[in-house]
């Protein structure tokens, strides 16, 4: 009897541990995560705006889905809600970069135009910017912009980046970065 008991016991224990380890995964989102950047990268970008608007609602520091979010509402030409995700995505920067993040080789100088000398234009143009699997910029989109032809140079040069893929599980992932181009006059 006590055998009987002791593996009921052992049995309930077990699955308490799966129900819970269930749940965590859930909290953390990587499921709704993986989901929504999967709808993404199928180009069903309303089914991936819906899952990840639902996990940022749980999960408002999961930078990732912001980011996601952002370009999926890009692709839907919803751009006003695109710029709200990219600039809580931006909000978010900071951190240890994950195992196998992208690495910017070269990032080339941006044209300052004779018009925004004129005008004495400062501040930065920040960029969502997709870094394709292949080694190739895939999507670039303007959430913080600045007059005098500094946003178009911005994205023209953000277009010509050279970078190292991230890579996942050892191999080559598409992801989302935040790219900044800061103009000043001495």
């Amino acid at each position: 009897m006590k055998k009987v008991f002791n593996f009921t016991l052992f049995l309930v224990l077990m699955l308490a541990a799966v129900v819970v380890f269930a749940q965590e995964k859930d909290e953390s989102g990587a499921g709704a995560l993986g989901e929504g950047i999967a709808f993404y990268n199928g180009g069903k970008y309303a089914e991936a705006a819906d899952t990840l608007g639902k996990l940022v609602e749980t999960d408002e520091k999961n930078r990732r889905a912001w980011l996601y979010l952002g370009m999926s509402r890009a692709k839907l030409k919803d751009g006003s809600e695109a710029v709200k995700a990219f600039r809580k995505a931006d909000k978010l920067e900071g951190g240890t970069p994950e195992p196998g993040a992208l690495k910017i080789v070269r990032k080339p100088r941006v044209n300052y135009t004779d018009s925004a000398r004129a005008n004495m234009t400062q501040g930065t143009v920040k960029l969502a910017v997709e870094f394709g699997a292949d080694g190739k910029i895939l999507a670039v989109v303007a959430f913080q912009k600045l007059p005098d032809g500094l946003t178009e140079n911005s994205i023209d040069a953000a277009k010509k980046i050279v970078f190292e893929p991230a890579y996942k599980d050892g191999k080559a992932i598409s992801t989302i970065g935040i790219v900044s181009y800061t103009f000043t006059i001495y």
